[in-house]
């Protein structure tokens, strides 16, 4: 990857600005040009791919619940009749002669709905009993002639409600011979009851027609396996035998009807151009859009070629007698633009580099006399470091011969003293970690031990997860000491100094809390308001320096969402609470009284 970038580096730096700009419209104009009107062109194909696929489901819907809607009022009235107690006893019963049936035949006429159900629409009902005293007509006939029929061996077949697609060559309508036959048997082989069967058969023209409405705008195919039952394409076909799917339709989309123990199968093949094929007007948008975009880049960069190119080309012709004692300056400076400064800032310095050269003498006086004073500020600084480096040393001598001696109470104030030391001079950052401020503040009790003896005592309660916090260095160490110069030293009886640094939820806690003598509440107020307003012009009035120097550091590390909570009382001590949000989108305005 290194090596491809410098070959690119120096293939750029070896070519002509015109190449360079040549070579910035290719990659950033016609590249993404082409892939951002390939997303567009997709996009749009997706678009034109989701409609019209919803509206050949949307067709295939609309023919599916016209197919189940058209068969529904027919297995009704099936439904209705296949349990009627008064056929069941018409059909069961023998009868002696003709006229004993037609009797019995007169009586259920004016019983029943008989009338309804001999014109039933576009619907023809007919009920086959296995009993030869009935006669044949008026909706009841004899089962056994038809038993070789081809509905009936299907009807045989199959249970429960039987659809079957007819096609009857000796059908006497000449409008048609494609008949839809919706068929069951009533109850049967019960004692003393016959074989019935009832058979109604549906127009298959209106049907078609209500299935295949005109809203469905695809080219459809109603199919039971690969029998083709209805379709729209090529007239109505209803002096035709039922044929088979032809192969060469590729549809476009498909969808099952399941009803009466068959799978019926839509197929839909949308009209018009595919999916790939856009709209007139979306094409020609985007066509102007595609020659817009690239048209008017080549004309600009003609315009930027003589604009830019051609003059940085004069440029480098006047920079070729760089080596010449005398500069020349360009003549004809044209337009207003960043080069055209270039050109008057270029001519300014041949006019100062011209009258430079007269007068280098000087210049070098001057830059010995730099060169001085850059030395002498490099001692100040070789002494600032022999300084406090020859002071640790002394220390470190100190504590060695207290040690000889069996000093050791003086040489571990010497090692405190000599810690102390050592942060307070190396200032290569202003910030140091939770751990090493802790360090430092037990080096500085250590030492106010030896002045305090008994009276002074401290605990240290720090939580490990927050060491490798960063803080302002001897920010909470100058609160320990406020804690023991003005809380512990003005009291005669003995005091603890508690430090305690935790994390809680999304915040950091430090509490430094005595048991000294406490303050009155307007110096509370005071000191609270220097902390939590602490600025620059507070540090100048010359009160309470080092804790507002402190609250004013940690405020700005933390930009300025560092808090400061006070909490004292005469005679008692004082708890000094600083809370600081870990994160800088959680550093919210918060009061003290919010985090208790």
């Amino acid at each position: 990857m290194i090596k491809l970038r410098a070959k690119l580096k120096n293939y750029l730096m070896s070519i002509s600005l015109k190449k360079k700009l040549m070579l910035l419209f290719v990659f950033c104009v016609l590249v993404p040009l082409f892939l951002t009107d390939g997303i567009v062109f997709y996009n749009l194909y997706k678009v034109n791919k989701i409609t019209k696929e919803q509206e050949l489901r949307s067709d295939a819907e609309e023919i599916k619940y016209n197919f189940v809607d058209g068969l529904n009022y027919p297995a009704k009235i099936i439904q209705n009749i296949y349990k009627n107690e008064e056929i069941e006893e018409l059909l069961n019963r023998q009868y002696y002669d003709p006229l004993d049936y037609y009797t019995a035949y007169t009586e259920f006429k004016k019983d029943s709905i008989y009338e309804s159900w001999l014109g039933i629409g576009n619907e023809t009902l007919e009920i086959y009993a296995d009993n030869d005293t009935i006669l044949n007509g008026g909706m009841f006939y004899k089962l056994e002639p038809v038993r070789n029929e081809s509905w009936y061996k299907k009807l045989d077949e199959g249970e429960g409600m039987v659809l079957s697609f007819d096609f009857s060559k000796e059908y006497t309508d000449t409008s048609s011979k494609r008949n839809i036959l919706l068929m069951r048997k009533m109850e049967m082989g019960q004692k003393n009851r016959c074989e019935k069967v009832l058979k109604l058969t549906i127009n298959y023209r209106n049907f078609q027609d209500n299935v295949l409405s005109e809203g469905i705008e695809s080219d459809a195919y109603i199919c039971l396996g690969d029998k083709l039952l209805m379709t729209n394409v090529g007239g109505t076909h209803l002096k035709e035998a039922y044929r088979f799917m032809d192969k060469s339709v590729k549809p476009d989309y498909q969808q099952d009807i399941y009803i009466y123990g068959e799978t019926y199968t839509i197929y839909l093949k949308r009209k018009g151009p595919g999916i790939w094929v856009l709209d007139i007007k979306s094409t020609i948008i985007v066509l102007i859009l595609l020659l817009i975009s690239i048209i008017l880049p080549v004309y600009m960069i003609r315009q930027l070629d003589y604009s830019v190119a051609q003059r940085i080309w004069r440029m480098s012709k006047v920079f070729e007698n760089a080596d010449d004692e005398y500069l020349k300056k360009i003549q004809e400076i044209e337009g207003e633009d960043e080069i055209s400064s270039l050109m008057v800032n270029y001519n300014k310095m041949v006019d100062r580099m011209n009258s430079l050269i007269q007068t280098s003498y000087i210049d070098k006086l001057r830059q010995q006399e730099m060169d001085i004073a850059r030395q002498n500020a490099e001692l100040l600084a070789l002494h600032s470091q022999i300084n406090p480096h020859f002071l640790f040393n002394a220390l470190e001598s100190i504590r060695m011969h207290s040690l000889l001696k069996n000093e050791v109470e003086t040489s571990e104030m010497v090692e405190h003293l000599a810690i102390m030391q050592r942060v307070n001079v190396d200032w290569r950052s202003d910030t140091v970690s939770v751990e090493e401020e802790m360090k430092f503040a037990k080096a500085y009790l250590e030492l106010q031990k030896y002045r305090f003896g008994d009276r002074l005592s401290y605990s240290l309660d720090v939580d490990p997860a927050c060491y490798d916090f960063m803080v302002p260095k001897l920010s909470i160490v100058t609160f320990i000491e406020n804690a023991c110069v003005h809380g512990i030293e003005s009291k005669t009886e003995p005091g603890w100094i508690f430090v305690r640094i935790y994390k809680k939820k999304d915040k950091m806690f430090f509490e430094i809390e005595d048991t000294g003598i406490g303050m009155d509440e307007e110096m509370r107020e005071n000191l609270l308001f220097k902390m939590n307003n602490a600025s620059l012009e507070l540090i100048k009035t010359g009160t309470g320096v080092g804790m507002t120097n402190a609250s004013l550091r940690l405020k700005m590390m933390t930009n300025d969402m560092a808090k400061f909570d006070l909490e004292t009382e005469p005679g008692v001590g004082t708890n000094i609470r600083i809370i600081i949000p870990l994160e800088d989108e959680k550093r919210n305005k918060l009061k003290p009284e919010e985090d208790e």
